[in-house]
């Protein structure tokens, strides 16, 4: 990666709060009263967001033929690295902290953006999110009306989850409550006093379904079920199809008849190898050039802090103070560093390069 993409991927971090992401496919209830950000930590806001202002009308009905294939779309910049989405459904048309929901898609790694170590180049609320998931209704749970939903556990910054959900007709003939009722459930963690997910990893889900998508990085994933996470790859692995071996057969129908194979010439010996001249001594090296100053490392803070926005450097990693409160320590981009202390800008430099200048402000 360049110095200036580097400079580019850093800067996505700093996409202010109201720059966080809604889904604009399936379409949510009421778009013009749905707001950005997660749910509340004590839930109380649990499912999709539901407050007296807020409820479960309004909007487009998003009509979906059983077996058809949608599209997760979103709007907004403040990605927080990816993490890991599900689509779920339930057939209450307004859900409550009751209601059972079942994931029909599990997106592992990399939702609501691919790739991205921080937040999109953006800050921007309406700004269309580039990355999009495909995924498939069952063909074999009943038609009728219900609910969608979108969650995410998010991979940076602090610990919340995400819901959005919209209104939604399922079309089509047949399909059994039983295969409904087999679909794993939702996973819900980071609010209610659910265990936190843990930072900085591509999590994986327990119970993910057979419609998943992986975008995890080996190394760096954590499995999550009802229960919580733990560190590494712990899911399942879905049983593989043995392949049925090849049995070729010429185009006119006739015999086919395998020849042997040719031996391998026998190779010649080698030649006696000729005795390798004394080396010269190599000249001295001349004494190497003094490095560039690094970047200055402060010291990791937590608790109250203020004024609102002030960064705090690391180093190799760095804090802001966000609701009054110091953010968890985010990494800086490979290659990286920012000038220690605390400040109103953050002063970013490329590791070993003297200071650059530039600088991100709150």
């Amino acid at each position: 990666m360049s110095y200036s993409k580097k400079i580019a991927a850093i800067a996505g971090f700093f996409a202010g709060v109201n720059a966080h992401m809604v889904i604009t496919s399936p379409a949510p209830f009421n778009p013009t009263a749905l707001s950005n950000g997660p749910l509340e930590p004590d839930g109380s806001n649990f499912p999709c967001k539901f407050t007296g202002g807020y409820t479960a009308s309004g909007g487009e009905v998003n009509s979906y033929a059983l077996g058809s294939q949608q599209k997760l779309a979103f709007k907004g910049s403040a990605v927080h690295g990816g993490g890991s989405c599900q689509i779920s459904i339930t057939y209450d048309e307004s859900p409550t902290k009751d209601s059972v929901w079942k994931v029909i898609h599990s997106i592992e790694g990399g939702c609501p953006a691919r790739d991205t170590p921080g937040n999109l180049p953006a800050d921007s609320a309406d700004f269309p999110d580039p990355y999009t998931y495909d995924y498939t209704i069952p063909s074999n749970i009943p038609a009728g009306k219900a609910t969608i939903a979108w969650s995410w556990l998010n991979k940076v910054g602090n610990r919340e989850f995400y819901m959005n959900c919209g209104a939604l007709e399922l079309t089509g003939e047949g399909g059994d409550k039983a295969n409904f009722d087999k679909l794993p459930d939702m996973v819900v963690l980071n609010i209610m006093g659910k265990p936190s997910t843990p930072e900085g990893k591509d999590y994986k889900f327990e119970n993910p379904g057979d419609s998943v998508e992986d975008n995890t990085v080996a190394g760096s994933v954590a499995t999550c079920g009802t229960g919580g996470c733990t560190d590494g790859d712990s899911a399942p692995a879905a049983p593989e199809t043995p392949a049925t071996p090849a049995d070729p057969a010429p185009a006119d129908g006739g015999a086919f008849i395998t020849e042997p194979s040719t031996p391998a010439p026998t190779q010649a010996p080698a030649a006696p190898e000729t005795p390798a001249a004394p080396e010269t001594p190599a000249a001295p090296a001349a004494p190497a050039a003094p490095a560039a100053p690094a970047a200055g490392s402060g010291s990791a803070q937590s608790g109250a802090c203020s004024p609102e926005g002030t960064f705090n450097c690391m180093g190799s990693s760095y804090q802001q103070c966000a609701a009054g409160t110091w953010s968890v320590s985010m990494p800086m981009a490979a290659g990286t560093m920012c000038t220690g202390g605390q400040g109103s800008t953050l002063s970013i430099a490329a590791a070993g390069r003297k200071r650059s200048g530039r600088s991100f402000r709150a």
